[in-house]
């Protein structure tokens, strides 16, 4: 279990529920917005970053990403909802997608249909288009991070 599992932000706006992911530098959290009553997710950097001598640098970076994307406006690209600094710490509030990777959804079938296969390619595409039109790169592009939302 993550450390900051439990922990509120915000004085008390937020609580983070669980880790969704990790990554190199950042951790993902399913979080409550309790004034809204909603599930979110909050992104921030890994505890381990904090110590380091360039973590001012990851900061700035951290900061600069969430505001190229949030100015990502696209149906097939999560909403950027919030960003603060707490306790020197910085975090990425966006829309939490209620359903399954793409990943899992091709191996609990046998195969793709060549249609639905196209329609996944094309949106994805559409959203890396708008994600690049914005100066960033997504990394790591792979069926895992990949969110079907229900009903799709």
């Amino acid at each position: 279990m993550n450390s900051l599992v439990g922990k509120t932000l915000q004085t008390g706006k937020y609580t983070l529920d669980a880790t969704l992911g990790e990554g190199g530098f950042g951790v993902t959290f399913k979080a409550t917005h309790h004034a809204l009553g909603q599930t979110v997710v909050i992104k921030t950097l890994k505890p381990q970053t904090h110590t380091r001598q360039d973590f001012d640098q990851l900061q700035q970076r951290f900061q600069a990403e969430a505001k190229r994307l949030a100015l990502c406006v696209h149906p097939n690209i999560v909403r950027v909802n919030d960003f603060f600094v707490e306790e020197g710490i910085p975090y990425l509030v966006m829309d939490y997608i209620a359903g399954h990777t793409l990943d899992r959804l091709v191996h609990s079938q046998p195969s793709c249909p060549e249609p639905k296969a196209i329609h996944y390619v094309r949106q994805i595409g559409a959203a890396l288009t708008v994600v690049h039109n914005n100066g960033l790169l997504h990394r790591d592009v792979k069926p895992g991070n990949i969110m079907l939302r229900q009903g799709t």
